[in-house]
């Protein structure tokens, strides 16, 4: 099969690699590890070439994942950290023996709309940006953020959502079982709504949104979110209505990382348009024996079902190719 896959690169890693990555994870240390309460796997882009091979994946994007650049706070230390790790993901992205296979998604906490401005008038190399669902106790379409969503919408950029920690009581189901598990995708579901009520997504129409795991809940969500505008009450406290809503829905991508079973996937074709479905594979926080299992599973439903085709390896290749294409600052894959 061949894949677009968007990879995350993690910080945890060796002494010996690079410098960017390895702050990260010194950075990561320092703040006493991940407050997801998953485990936060070791990263190098060698074994992401490897985990390339092994899907048969042609193209991968690179992301920082969570906890990301929020885990060295708000002031110098973290703008001077995102800086290096775009300038790393850059360098690597940009050897030989790369350019034709890897790309990257830049992000930024504070300093953002000049960060945002280096990449895309000086750089110009990044394929994109990422953004966690939170910044501390605010979702993305909150007003605060409406200047950066503002210049994201004066470059046309294409922007990759990833969930971060929720601050919910209590913090873990269970007591223990990390919120990855099952408080992520519910992240993702939330911010999800919060850009469509906000109207952030209509005030940028050259803005193209993917969501991580499918989404999370939002193909099942998202009606009852948009039902909610029937009612006069619901629809004048948000400021929005049903068939907007509906419309600004229907323009989120979704990447299949971790959701590749029948019902997963027929429930994301339910509601979205297939040419906005993704491959995502979520390394190295998926060992390799489970990436195996995925693929075997999206293999099975592509093979067996009625509805494979439509989520078929040259189809999902095609969808991201050309939503990359689409959004190129000159490196066309």
């Amino acid at each position: 099969m061949d894949h677009l896959i968007v990879q995350r690169a993690l910080a945890a890693v060796r002494a010996l690699a690079p410098y960017a990555v390895y702050a990260s994870a010194k950075a990561l240390e320092a703040a006493g590890g991940n407050p997801s309460g998953f485990p936060t796997p070791q990263w190098t882009l060698e074994a992401t070439l490897r985990s390339m091979d092994l899907a048969n994946t042609q193209v991968a994007i690179l992301s920082l994942s969570t906890p990301g650049i929020p885990i060295a706070g708000t002031g110098e230390v973290a703008r001077s950290l995102t800086r290096t790790i775009n300038e790393y993901f850059s360098n690597a992205t940009s050897l030989p023996k790369n350019t034709a296979r890897l790309g990257f998604f830049g992000r930024d906490v504070n300093g953002t709309l000049a960060e945002l401005d280096y990449l895309y008038s000086e750089q110009k190399l990044c394929n994109g940006v990422t953004a966690y669902t939170t910044y501390g106790d605010r979702l993305l379409g909150d007003p605060l953020f409406a200047p950066v969503w503002d210049r994201l919408q004066r470059y046309k950029a294409l922007v990759f959502v990833h969930p971060d920690t929720l601050t919910v009581a209590p913090k873990f189901v269970a007591s223990s079982l990390a919120q990855p598990i099952v408080d992520y995708p519910l992240a993702t579901t939330r911010t999800a709504v919060d850009l469509v009520m906000t109207q952030t997504m209509r005030r940028c129409p050259d803005v193209d949104v993917i969501l991580s795991h499918a989404g999370g809940a939002v193909p099942f969500l998202a009606g009852r979110a948009i039902g909610g505008l029937a009612l006069p009450e619901i629809a004048d406290a948000v400021g929005y209505n049903a068939l907007g809503a509906k419309k600004d829905f229907a323009r989120f991508y979704y990447d299949i990382a971790l959701s590749t079973s029948a019902a997963q996937l027929h429930g994301l074709l339910d509601f979205a348009d297939a040419s906005h479905i993704l491959f995502g594979s979520d390394f190295p926080y998926v060992p390799k024996a489970a990436i195996s299992t995925l693929l075997a599973q999206y293999a099975t439903f592509v093979t067996t079902d009625a509805r494979g085709p439509m989520v078929s390896p040259a189809r999902l290749r095609e969808n991201s190719l050309k939503l990359l294409n689409r959004h190129t600052l000159g490196k066309a894959f």
